[in-house]
């Protein structure tokens, strides 16, 4: 048995079920490459097609980088360069994944745990990620790095599994029907979370029960002991809770809702303190440098999750005081005497909703300059979002400045601007020491590119 993300030949071959062509790899450890800009010697190169691309086209560069083999699309051996041992299959983005789910099962005894959600899942990842840490700190605890939260970065993912690995805390995004659970299968969570429901893309997955319908696919795979985590208050809850099936099941939410319930306290744009309540009614204080009810809540969610797998509340509470967020989720920087908060990871009506209201509960020491992009895949809501996310902001900061980003803004007038870049020459003629600029829109829009480089 090959480990480390790394495979036999005849291991290959049983996994795709596809024999050999043209020869054998030589190389007893073949690991997986989907790039044919990287070295790939010793390396099965996967020529995955999207809507967009086809590495199809660069099987010459693939092997010209060193690949020991090639998997490939059966329909395209046309194009195969002479001479190189190849697997031939139906589906390469299948037969890779089916690679990524035979790795994940050489480690019976690891604690996976699934991450889904409309809005907040990254945060609830890497809580989960720093509550695993503190339970296990001998262990690394493998995650999703970066957006690898997709049908190929899932499985990248699960190929950087190895035996030190006692806690996994994996990711799973989707934007139409049927993503999450090939994701899910793959994944074979000992538990799993919807962290929230919210209107995301909906121009495929078209309302609300519809995101509910398919977040709840993460759900699937767990086993007949394993745990679904879920707001005790959100749409779709009965799609959810049916979803969960036989499983077991433990809610949360705020103020007291939920089995696991966050009490917020204190809160600004750089810390807070909330009150956390175990299902056995005892409760204890997190201090941490993440902000807002939003946060609280997705704690709230990370601390289900964990104390249903059998991590103790003290283990949890100092796993979420340690936390912190990748970048460009409200990253704080000061330049030339204005502070910049960089939220522009993403946006959708949910999370502007969470800053306005973040932000209306703040003392700024000067202005306050907010520069919000469109919110993307909203279908055909995303006019009416976008005009109530505008008069959300005149009623509750009716002093701040406003600037916004990208067609979804063209029809509301004020300080709108088609690109980042343009926004952000207006910006810099605007801002004075003393400002407060925050920054946050859909990624489509690039937010950030409106902002000094320093800060970005």
């Amino acid at each position: 048995m090959m480990s480390n993300g790394s495979f036999s030949a005849p291991e290959l071959a049983e996994i795709t079920r596809s024999p050999w062509e043209c020869g054998v790899p030589e190389c007893e450890n073949l690991t997986l490459s989907t790039d044919t800009r990287s070295d790939n010697h010793g390396k099965i190169f996967f020529a995955l097609a999207g809507e967009r691309f086809d590495a199809h086209d660069f099987l010459g560069q693939a092997v010209a980088s060193g690949a020991s083999g090639l998997c490939i699309d059966r329909r395209k051996t046309a194009s195969l360069p002479p001479g190189i041992p190849f697997l031939a299959v139906d589906d390469t983005l299948k037969a890779y994944q089916a690679c990524g789910a035979y790795h994940r099962k050489r480690f019976p005894e690891l604690t996976l745990f699934g991450v889904t959600g409309s809005v907040g899942k990254t945060s609830v990842k890497e809580m989960l990620r720093s509550i695993c840490g503190a339970a296990s700190p001998e262990n690394p605890v493998l995650y999703t790095e970066g957006n690898t939260n997709n049908q190929i970065g899932v499985v990248q993912n699960l190929l950087r599994l190895t035996g030190r690995h006692r806690y996994a805390v994996i990711e799973a995004g989707t934007s139409s029907p049927g993503e999450i659970a090939p994701l899910a299968e793959m994944m074979l969570p000992a538990g799993a979370i919807v962290n929230s429901i919210a209107p995301c893309h909906l121009e495929k997955l078209i309302d609300l029960d519809g995101v509910a319908l398919e977040k709840s696919r993460i759900f699937d795979y767990l086993p007949s002991g394993g745990t679904a985590v879920f707001p005790a208050e959100c749409a779709g809850k009965n799609i959810l809770r049916a979803a969960a099936r036989s499983r077991k099941i433990l809610t949360f939410g705020l103020n007291g809702s939920g089995e696991v319930s966050a009490f917020l306290k204190q809160t600004d744009m750089e810390k807070s303190i909330f009150d956390l309540r175990f299902p056995d009614g005892k409760i204890f204080t997190v201090k941490w440098q993440l902000t807002g009810e939003h946060n609280a809540l997705n704690a709230a969610g990370a601390a289900a999750l964990a104390y249903a797998h059998d991590i103790a509340p003290e283990t949890i509470v100092r796993g979420l005081s340690a936390t912190s967020l990748p970048g460009m989720r409200m990253k704080r920087s000061v330049l030339n005497g204005v502070t910049f908060f960089n939220d522009a990871y993403n946006a959708n009506p949910a999370s502007m909703a969470a800053s306005v209201k973040l932000l209306a509960g703040t003392k700024f020491p000067g202005r306050l300059i907010l520069v919000i992009g469109g919110m993307r895949e909203l279908g055909d809501i995303s006019e009416t979002a976008h005009r109530e996310l505008l008069e959300n902001i005149r009623k509750f900061l009716p002093e701040a400045l406003l600037i916004t980003i990208g067609a979804e803004f063209s029809a509301f007038g004020g300080n709108f601007f088609a690109g980042a870049e343009e926004a952000g020459k207006f910006l810099e003629k605007l801002m004075r020491s003393g400002d407060t600029v925050f920054a946050k829109g859909s990624r489509g829009n690039a937010v950030e590119k409106a902002l000094p480089p320093e800060v970005r």
